[in-house]
């Protein structure tokens, strides 16, 4: 690890009480935490706030590992201090980095500084997590405080009129950075969920009605309305508030059962409420139908429910001329035995498709019966039976291989009924195929 330059030992003597060498520190710089949305809790970082942790990273906080101090009851030992901090432009967006200094040769809970600077410089030391505060929060649709409910009804990740609510987190303050492991050692790694952690049984009670973690759908706080982050750049943030939370559910109880909120409050909390249900509800079917038509806005919904519907109409058509024709294939098929009505009521819960390859089946069988149907004479050679000018009967050497048309009929029948039944069992409407009489 690098030794400290002249500058940075001057900054970091600044800090310590007994002034220390460049032989005898650890320095390296960490990006911290930027502007950039937080996708798990759809919040962002003001760069009003985030002026005020670079202040305060300059001033120096600690430098831990894997925040001890969001178990509770776990000691936290620094392990080193940030002395400098700078804010960067990096893709739109402003990210904090701050300067760490560590005493080489310090020790406690198993792990020293010596260990930690060696698996900064092999690289598999390489995540920071930051722990804050938030005190200030603003709702970006109408800059109102977000978890009072008169001032704003908004949902955090819903869309209104194309823009996503997002919290705001506009004040507060920095308590520490963390080193952070990705396996290796038992219990450590980018804490996920911390509160998790079994605490011990003579303070589960109060740990667990104390410190719980702050679901996305909370809107209001209570107590001191501070909201505890740990923050890391691979494993997002997790958030706890030092006092149970309340929904929308549990202030609008609260505030009936409470004598000092008046009857107008009440019903701006109940109205609150349902508009905010609404339109979270509002929100969810259409992300649901954005998706089924494949569209990526709002207003593109009605142009292509406009072009469905003229297409579903085309098609309505086209299913009408098509079961119009294999029941005319069925009428020259079957002649008086086709029942048309009952077959149309029947084709018309099938897919075109199947309503095509019925007709076909109909229309070849037609053909057959009627011998094939087209001209059998050729201009003045009719090519008629030997014996047939005279009157006399034609013999006909086939006539005990041909069919009558009575049998021709009933194969067409068979024929057409089972391909019937075939396409209607695919679409599990068989019943609808009723035996004849």
């Amino acid at each position: 690890m690098a030794k400290p330059t002249s500058e940075q030992l001057t900054k970091i003597n600044q800090k310590a009480l007994q002034p220390l060498t460049d032989d005898q520190a650890h320095v390296f710089q960490a990006r911290i935490i930027g502007t950039k949305r937080i996708d798990k809790y759809k919040m962002k970082i003001t760069p009003n706030f985030l002026r005020k942790m670079a202040d305060q990273v300059k001033e120096g906080v600690a430098l831990l590992v894997d925040h001890p101090w969001q178990k509770w009851d776990a000691l936290s030992f620094p392990y080193g201090r940030t002395f400098d901090s700078r804010i960067v432009e990096e893709g739109g967006e402003l990210e904090l980095y701050g300067d760490h200094y560590m005493a080489k040769g310090l020790e406690a809970n198993g792990i020293s500084t010596d260990q930690l600077a060696t698996g900064i410089d092999s690289g598999t030391i390489f995540d920071t997590s930051a722990g804050f505060v938030t005190t200030k929060h603003n709702c970006s649709i109408c800059g109102g405080d977000y978890f009072r409910g008169a001032e704003c009804s908004h949902m955090r990740g819903q869309e209104y009129e194309g823009k996503e609510c997002l919290v705001l987190a506009d004040d507060g303050y920095i308590m520490e950075n963390s080193i952070v492991f990705d396996g290796g050692y038992e219990g450590a790694g980018i804490t996920r969920g911390s509160l998790s952690i079994k605490p011990s049984v003579e303070s589960e009670s109060q740990q667990k009605n104390e410190y719980e973690q702050l679901p996305l759908d909370a809107k209001s706080l209570d107590g001191d309305g501070r909201v505890f982050y740990f923050f890391s750049n691979k494993g997002g943030m997790n958030a706890f508030v030092s006092k149970q939370h309340q929904t929308l559910e549990q202030a609008k109880t609260q505030a009936e059962g409470d004598d000092t909120v008046t009857e107008e409050q009440k019903a701006a909390l109940a109205a609150s409420q349902t508009q905010t249900i609404a339109l979270t509800a509002a929100n969810s079917v259409l992300g649901q139908v954005r998706a089924t038509l494949g569209v990526e806005n709002d207003a593109d919904i009605t142009s292509k429910l406009a072009t469905l519907s003229a297409q579903a109409a085309d098609g309505a058509v086209y299913k009408t001329k098509v079961t119009e024709q294999a029941c005319g294939a069925g009428v020259r098929a079957l002649g008086e035995a086709f029942n048309t009505e009952t077959m149309k009521a029947m084709l018309s819960h099938l897919p075109v498709s199947e309503i095509e390859k019925i007709g076909a089946t109909y229309e070849a069988q037609a053909q057959a019966a009627l011998g094939g149907g087209g001209r059998h004479t050729e201009g003045d050679n009719p090519d008629l039976p030997a014996g047939a000018a005279n009157g006399t009967a034609p013999t006909n050497t086939q006539a005990a291989g041909q069919k009558t048309p009575e049998q021709l009929q009933t194969e067409a029948k068979e024929a057409a009924r089972a391909d019937a039944i075939a396409a209607l069992k695919n679409t599990g409407r068989s019943n609808l195929l009723k035996e004849d009489k």
